[in-house]
């Protein structure tokens, strides 16, 4: 994985930078989840909004809800910053940092139990752009969480569709 993340960092740092302004556009759209924890693997789905604060520097916001399996369902929230390297005209790619909160409810036969976590997003991704409105991504991100002095982690990937405007 630390191979993976030094490899794509040193290709996003060698593509040329295209200089088409990006100032205040934004996107709203959605993705397919896959959670990975220590074995423990879940699927959801989540609706996202971006803003492009400057060129190439985005804020992205996204609400995760992961289906209920083996009697837990899980909600979180991120916010992270991607920085888009353009690679030739409908190509992008970014690595991306933030903040994550994750909301995890047990209920086995009645019994409920819940817990809550924060901590932060590290990861990278890809998109296309197919014309000026409408883009596919695949994005992967580890979520580094803490509970009660207690540390975990888990990854995240992702692939979603949005609307650009």
């Amino acid at each position: 994985m630390k191979k993976f993340f030094v490899m794509a960092m040193a290709l996003m740092m060698a593509v040329a930078v295209n200089a088409q302004s990006e100032a205040g556009k934004m996107a709203v759209g959605g993705n397919f989840n896959i959670g990975l924890d220590h074995g423990y693997n879940n699927f959801g789905i989540a609706p996202k909004f971006s803003y492009n604060f400057i060129d190439h520097l985005r804020g992205e916001a996204s609400v995760d809800y992961f289906f209920k399996k083996d009697y837990v369902s899980q909600f979180g929230f991120n916010l992270n910053l991607h920085y888009v390297f353009d690679i030739k005209e409908k190509h992008g790619l970014y690595p991306l940092a933030g903040f994550a909160f994750l909301h995890q409810h047990m209920d086995v036969y009645g019994v409920t139990a819940s817990t809550n976590h924060a901590g932060f997003n590290l990861g990278a991704g890809y998109e296309y752009r197919f014309s000026e409105h409408f883009k596919l991504g695949a994005e992967g991100k580890l979520q580094c969480l803490w509970n009660d002095g207690n540390s975990g982690s888990r990854g995240v990937i992702s692939i979603g569709a949005a609307y650009m405007f």
